[in-house]
């Protein structure tokens, strides 16, 4: 019987968490393809074309897989998923397996769709259930992390305490002639990343905080009573990684590490900055308003931190820590701002969710007044809130009376376009909320300093609304201007 593990990862053309797989199958003897089904585009993303699911299936007969495991990481694709997984259960006669943060949230949803269902990590659990299929067996109880049907019933199988020792499948494999891209009507053989500029990991998994908007809080609940959430990898087998993805990928200019929160603990962060001068290459983190301190931002920065992108979600008090659950005040974002121009870190990125159905005039000026007294330069992100399954907030908005739960569901489990247009162009139509929306856009420019002091003064003013108008727009040419700049420096000079 073949030997051959098949993944597919949708939307993800660097997928860490398939590559995981691919080191533990590996390891244990077996022949692993991975196929990056669609590339990332959170603007405009592209719907699964016929042509594309028949490269698909014509592949997976081509290898003639053990199994094949569809990596379910979000709910904003699922309708693709969806339409892929209707053919290949059609046409191929292996095994499907779902896997990811969907399906550890919701596995009896999903064990309708497929033949097994691995929740939380999956590691250790596709090894033990790929020697059970490959020895010809049925019988998969002992497999833990598992859901299946058996006569009808559902079967779940005892999770596993969550991995402590995150080095002991290795680093990701990068490269390899058993990777290939569908996209664009085309099948291409080769890992995807090899032609990237940046390099993506992780040195940790889970998240210390417990955000209601994330489905990282829903996972760590879904693992209650399986060990230690947060984790951290030993920063060797981190410089080794990022090693072989030097040697490897003769264009890589910086590193993106991609922990929800990047460790500062002090006696990490000291061993990570001594040895990651081997590497001697820019790279960015995700940081949080309490975990930016005046000790580890310095070494960072000297060890070649140029961005950093801290959430600050809603400059309101009140949405903050009503709603979101998050728990820091105003003058600590404003002190961890000030720590990151002190130490003059290039790139500092605000990440705000505004005008979803919490939002009022009120909460959204916040935000504004928040924004114009944040130490420059720093560029703002500035999204909508998209209601994933699983979360707390989707109770706490039907609760409240805000959506019904019909409309929950349409908003959870639309199509594709509409989700990603939620997130990027919310569609409240209040005109307060929207005009100070647009006044906090400006204030990242000191270009406009002037112009807000006097726009401020009368929103209701017909006169100062064609103005914002004009001045946003004018923005919005600015901050695209300003993103290819910095790219450009970045890639073609190493400078930021």
């Amino acid at each position: 019987m073949s030997a051959n593990i098949v993944f597919i990862s949708f939307y993800t053309p660097k997928s860490l968490g398939v590559k995981y797989l691919e080191n533990a199958l590996t390891a244990n003897g077996y022949e692993v393809t991975s196929i990056f089904f669609k590339g990332f585009n959170s603007v405009r993303p592209k719907e699964v074309t016929e042509a594309e699911i028949e490269l698909l299936v014509n592949l997976l007969k081509e290898k003639d897989p053990l199994a094949i495991g569809l990596s379910v990481t979000s709910s904003m694709y699922l309708d693709q998923v969806h339409k892929v997984n209707e053919r290949l259960r059609k046409e191929c006669k292996a095994p499907v397996i779902w896997g990811g943060v969907y399906p550890t949230l919701f596995p009896e949803k999903c064990v309708d769709y497929a033949d097994f269902v691995i929740r939380n990590e999956g590691e250790n659990a596709i090894v033990a259930l790929a020697d059970v299929l490959k020895a010809g067996g049925d019988d998969f109880s002992a497999v833990q992390n598992l859901l299946y049907r058996k006569d009808g019933e559902i079967v779940q199988t005892e999770l596993a305490q969550l991995i402590t020792e995150l080095d002991k499948f290795g680093v990701p494999t990068i490269g390899g002639d058993n990777k290939y891209v569908i996209e664009n009507d085309a099948l291409v053989q080769g890992d995807p990343g090899l032609t990237s500029f940046s390099y993506e990991t992780s040195c940790s998994r889970g998240c210390p905080f417990a955000c209601t908007y994330c489905s990282v809080t829903a996972l760590r609940k879904a693992s209650q009573g399986c060990g230690k959430w947060v984790r951290f990898r030993q920063i060797d087998d981190v410089i080794a990684e990022l090693k072989a993805a030097k040697a490897k990928m003769k264009k890589l200019k910086f590193i993106r590490f991609w922990d929800e929160i990047f460790c500062d603990d002090l006696d990490w962060v000291k061993e990570f900055v001594e040895k990651y001068k081997e590497i001697g290459l820019p790279f960015e983190i995700w940081g949080h308003p309490l975990r930016i301190d005046e000790q580890t931002v310095p070494l960072l920065k000297q060890a070649g931190l140029y961005k950093v992108v801290m959430g600050i979600q809603s400059g309101s008090p009140y949405i903050r820590r009503e709603i979101f659950k998050r728990p820091e005040k105003q003058e600590q974002i404003l002190a961890a701002g000030k720590v990151l121009t002190k130490y003059k870190v290039p790139q500092v990125i605000y990440d705000l969710m505004l005008r979803h159905p919490f939002e009022t005039a009120e909460t959204m000026k916040e935000t504004y007044a928040l924004c114009k007294t944040l130490e420059k330069p720093f560029s703002l992100q500035m999204h909508g809130l998209n209601f994933l399954p699983g979360t707390d907030i989707v109770d706490k908005a039907i609760q409240m009376g805000l959506v019904s739960p019909e409309e929950m569901e349409r908003l959870m489990y639309g199509s594709m376009q509409e989700l990603y247009d939620r997130h990027w162009k919310a569609d409240n139509q209040d005109e307060a909320i929207n005009y100070y929306y647009k006044l906090t856009f400006l204030t990242q420019f000191p270009l406009f300093k002037g112009a807000l002091e006097k726009l401020e003064q009368d929103p209701t003013c017909a006169r100062n609304q064609k103005k914002l108008d004009k001045l946003y727009a004018r923005a919005g040419r600015m901050a695209r201007l300003r993103h290819l700049y910095k790219r450009g420096m970045l890639v073609l000079k190493g400078t930021f």
